[in-house]
Formats: structure tokens, sequence, C-alpha cells
């Protein structure tokens, strides 16, 4: 059972990846407002890094409601996708730049999305050590928001 569940979540998070065309704006997450700029990133990361662009735009939405300005508690975490200054220098990425934070989250995503076999609740307890259910269950609905709406996208074009 545990192997069809992880390659559902593996199929549900990497498939949206490699289905284009992504839409030209960003689709909605609840109420928050991503700007098209970080959209523009964050489709150029999904391309890169083989990861769904609704994966990418949950977990911005969630760890930092999409503010380029958002800083953890201790201050240690940066910007749209909260990435911390260690793991920036590790990958050559500047994080106060949003185009900068948005490659390295995605890096980051998708070495873990390899390592753990696209098991999502591994990926996100790696990628948020704080980790908690509630915090998979946010990012989890803000994809599967985002994912609805590509779905009616897609729906839509093909009329």
């Amino acid at each position: 059972m545990k192997i069809i569940c992880t390659f559902f979540l593996l199929t549900l998070f990497t498939v949206p990846a490699l289905a284009q065309p992504w839409p030209k704006t960003p689709p909605p997450v609840g109420r928050l407002y991503l700007k098209q700029e970080y959209w523009d990133y964050i489709k150029e990361a999904a391309q890169k890094y083989h990861l769904s662009p609704y994966l990418i735009q949950a977990v911005c939405a969630i760890e930092s409601r999409y503010e380029m300005d958002a800083r953890s508690g201790h201050g240690k975490c940066i910007g749209l996708m909260q990435l911390h200054r260690d793991t920036a220098r590790l990958y050559g990425v500047n994080p106060y730049n949003p185009k900068d934070n948005i490659m390295g989250g995605a890096a980051v995503l998708a070495k873990f999305m390899e390592r753990y076999n696209g098991d999502i609740h591994q990926v996100l307890h790696k990628y948020n050590s704080t980790c908690t259910a509630a915090y998979e269950r946010e990012v989890i609905k803000a994809y599967e928001q985002a994912l609805s709406s590509q779905i009616s996208f897609v729906a839509r074009s093909h009329k």
C-alpha cells in the first residue's frame, strides 16, 4: 500500500511538470496574489528541475505568502521559498533576489524529491525542518488549488 501511495504522490507532483502549456498568468491559491514576475520564475525553475510549478508555487504560498521580504522567526530563512542563508550559499544563489530564491528553493525540492522517491511527506519534512502535519496539509491544499486551475485552463484552451 505504501508503494502505491508513494507512486501516486510522485506522479501527482512530477507529471504536471511535463504537462505543458502552463497558464501564462499565475493560478490562484486562496486569496493570495502571486506577481507575474514570480510566476515566470517558478515556471522556469519547474522546467529546469523537472518539478511541478504548482508544487513550487504552493511552497511559496505557505512559506512566505508570496512576500519576498518574509523572514523566519530566527531570521536565517529568507524570501519567497524561505531559503536558509547557508543553503543559498551552498547553491550559489542570492536569497534576496526573487529569481535566485525560487531557483534555490526548487533545486532543494528537486534534490529531496529524488532522494525520497517523490514521497512528498518526507520532502516537506526535509524542506521545512519544523514541518507539522498542518504544514503538509496546507502545502498540499495550495498545490491542489493551483492544479485545479490548470485543469480548467487546459479544458478551456481545447474548446
